[in-house]
């Protein structure tokens, strides 16, 4: 259950973006935490159409809070080995707009690397484009870097 919760950070994490005044930079870098989750199933044994629903925030470096996000990802895969389990679509809400991100990812493990799409976003982030890459950290945190177009 733990490393599944773990994804559900991750899904958060990705769906947490920068504040739109730091959009106009490649990269950004934040870190993200879960505040609440559940999964449908039962995470030691996965079935096909069990959901990861998450919700939480986002903090830059120096610890301030710049977002909200939220993630549900659906298990699309469990009959053969792959690290690409689950199917999320996820959204990061700020005062100044929201990013959207989507696509398959892995079950979250510490050091497990996932890549999801930005596809769009609202507002100040209505032509978002690009791709966020998460890292699970030993802690259960997410150290996310959005690599934007």
């Amino acid at each position: 259950m733990t490393h599944l919760l773990t994804l559900v950070a991750l899904g958060l994490a990705i769906a947490l973006a920068p504040i739109p005044g730091e959009a106009a930079s490649k990269r950004i870098h934040v870190i993200g935490n879960v505040l609440e989750q559940t999964f449908t199933g039962d995470p030691q044994n996965p079935k096909l159409g069990d959901r990861l629903i998450t919700s939480g925030d986002l903090f830059d470096d120096s610890g301030t809070k710049v977002g909200v996000g939220a993630g549900v990802c659906t298990t699309v895969r469990t009959t053969e080995p792959s690290s690409d389990m689950l199917e999320c679509l996820l959204s990061a809400a700020f005062d100044q707009g929201q990013i959207i991100l989507g696509g398959e990812g892995p079950f979250p493990e510490p050091s497990v690397v996932g890549r999801f799409g930005i596809v769009g976003g609202t507002d100040a982030f209505r032509k978002a484009r690009g791709e966020a890459i998460l890292i699970v950290l030993s802690n259960g945190d997410i150290d996310i870097t959005f690599d934007l177009e």
